[in-house]
């Protein structure tokens, strides 16, 4: 256990940017919002909402979800 990452550790999700216009979310436990204008993406321990122009899901798994489009601000709820 003392090899992993202190993000798995910590059920910390794991949030990867390229730019302002893709996000990929490790650790999502669900879309709970979803509009060209915002995005809120459920994980264990945070909410993230995303806000921007022209925001989609671009790939949705069991655990990982990928936002594209014009990202102006990010948020993260606790």
């Amino acid at each position: 256990m003392n090899g992993l990452p202190v993000e798995f550790r910590c059920n910390l999700p794991i949030v990867e940017l390229t730019g302002n216009r893709r996000a990929t979310i490790e650790g999502s436990t669900g879309v709970l919002k979803y509009g060209a204008d915002n995005i809120r993406i459920n994980t264990s321990s945070m909410v993230i909402a995303f806000s921007g122009r022209g925001l989609r899901l671009r790939c949705i798994s069991a655990t990982s979800v990928v936002v594209e489009g014009f990202i102006g601000q990010i948020e993260f709820l606790t």
